[in-house]
């Protein structure tokens, strides 16, 4: 008898293996390509080393990629639950690995350390970074670095699962491995066609962006990184000064595209199609653009001086809102300036992060109204203990199964804060400065706190920007996804 559950084992582990073998040998073939497009950039404008160095590191990831791929080409691929979270773990881990290799076979970031702390801020749309002048790169290694988070932004998966057709029914279990926000919507029956729509919204937005930066006179260059930086609310930029560097009219576009990133991508395809009564009836759509004004409006009066423009006053203060809400992270003004009260707003909107259904991060709107609707139904309950006080949004009765995913995702992302703060102060970080950070990782926003309130850690050790990628990739993943890979039960099983 242990002889036959040794055996079924075993072939469950082979069968998982060759799984995760078939995936991640596609999509790093994918990966090779986008890095030999990067190439290009480099080519135009007479780089020759970084072409060379941006085809060697496509040529190691496309070698890496059909060796993992040949062998298992051939079996069927049925991915269940379990795969799914091993998959899209390893996914984001060696996407980061194989993307860390321009920047570092160049010399461009002498360190691998950096290289991939830069590369799993840039797929995990985190937007901090270890660079100092990041002008000074060539234009392929630039290109690709900005380039990462726009692939991160939509998912990895989600491109794998529009442009495959061979996944069939395991797409749902690596969809919902994934895609962010309590519940998983699809627009179509089938999750193919779910995710091709999603990514056809996404290419459509960044094709708009590019359009009205480039008409506000924005360089090529920098109109083609800053689509991809604001579609996937991310903040590495292809300027030192982030978007202090553009002028007044492109600072107010970027705030229009922050705030259409941060809306749940289903409600654009709805819109597009002009079905708009279910985003009339939203209620964390409501709650987000309140959110959105009474922050605003709050900094604003508490950072009002008589020394400032009422008009960059008011910029700035929705600037900044926006750009933290929906995690974008382009920054538009010294904030590390402002008062207490004010940046500590900031901080704040920090953990909740935009629309479920968005390329943001953090714990979303609608966990936050769960949490809160939760917690006055308790109090509630003290005084009418008999009473039935059912959780709702959008006039629907949540199941207790829903409520209690919540409760778990809060917990581990609080759990996960306090360990990786006290890793970082261990490190000999600041214990302010290790919380924000922590924070800053966990919900992909990217601007720090201290001397690192513009998003650069470049000062911080090799310890403290491993623990930090590590908890950016748990934070875009949503915690449960790379946690439970680590659980006894997902080993024995």
């Amino acid at each position: 008898m242990k002889a036959k559950r040794a055996n079924t084992a075993t072939g469950r582990n082979t069968k998982m293996l060759k799984s995760v073998l078939q995936v991640i040998g596609m999509l790093l073939m994918m990966e090779s390509v986008f890095m030999a497009v990067c190439s290009i950039a480099s080519a135009v404008a007479d780089q020759y080393r970084a072409v060379q160095y941006t085809l060697l590191a496509a040529a190691i990831t496309l070698f890496t990629g059909l060796v993992m791929w040949l062998p298992v080409r051939k079996c069927k691929l049925n991915v269940d639950k379990r795969e799914g979270f091993l998959i899209v773990t390893l996914i984001w881990i060696i996407f980061s690995f194989f993307g860390a290799l321009p920047s570092y076979l160049g010399g461009y970031i002498p360190s691998f350390t950096d290289a991939y702390f830069e590369t799993m801020s840039g797929f995990t749309t985190t937007g901090s970074s270890v660079l100092q002048d990041v002008e000074s790169l060539p234009y392929s290694v630039g290109l690709w670095r900005i380039m990462t988070q726009w692939i991160g932004g939509i998912g990895i998966v989600v491109i794998m699962l529009s442009i495959i057709p061979f996944v069939g029914g395991s797409g749902m279990a690596l969809f919902s491995a994934e895609v962010a926000g309590p519940t998983k919507s699809k627009i179509a029956p089938h999750i193919k066609e779910t995710s091709k729509a999603l990514l056809i919204v996404y290419m459509s937005l960044t094709v708009i962006y590019f359009a009205v930066y480039y008409a506000l006179d924005m360089p090529l260059y920098d109109a083609i990184c800053h689509c991809f930086t604001t579609v996937a609310t991310a903040g590495l930029s292809s300027k030192n000064l982030s978007a202090m560097a553009f002028s007044v009219p492109v600072q107010y576009a970027m705030i229009g595209f922050m705030i259409l990133s941060g809306t749940n991508l289903l409600f654009i395809y709805s819109a597009a199609h002009g079905r708009f009564k279910e985003i009339f009836k939203s209620e964390e759509l409501r709650v987000y653009y309140a959110i959105i004004i009474i922050a605003t409006l709050l900094i604003f009066v508490l950072t009002c001086s008589s020394s400032q423009d009422l008009e960059q006053t008011f910029r700035n203060s929705l600037f900044m809102v926006c750009s933290v809400l929906t995690s974008t992270g382009l920054i538009n003004c010294q904030y590390d300036l402002w008062p207490v009260g004010a940046v500590l707003v900031l901080i704040l909107l920090m953990f909740s992060g935009a629309m479920s259904g968005s390329t943001t991060g953090g714990l979303k709107i609608v966990r936050m109204m769960v949490l809160f609707k939760n917690a006055r139904n308790a109090i509630s309950k003290g005084i009418h203990s008999n009473a039935f006080i059912p959780v709702t949004i959008n006039h629907r009765m949540l199941p207790q199964e829903t409520i209690f995913n919540v409760f778990n995702v809060f917990l581990l992302y609080i759990i996960s804060l306090v360990a990786g703060t006290l890793i970082l102060t261990f490190t000999g970080v600041h214990v302010e400065e290790s919380l924000v950070a922590g924070i800053s990782s966990l919900s992909n926003m990217g601007p720090g706190f201290g001397a690192n309130a513009y998003g650069n850690f470049s000062d911080f050790t090799p310890l403290a920007k491993i623990t930090m990628a590590f908890m950016m990739c748990a934070g875009r993943l949503e915690l449960v996804t790379v946690y439970c890979i680590f659980a006894k039960s997902f080993r024995k099983r």
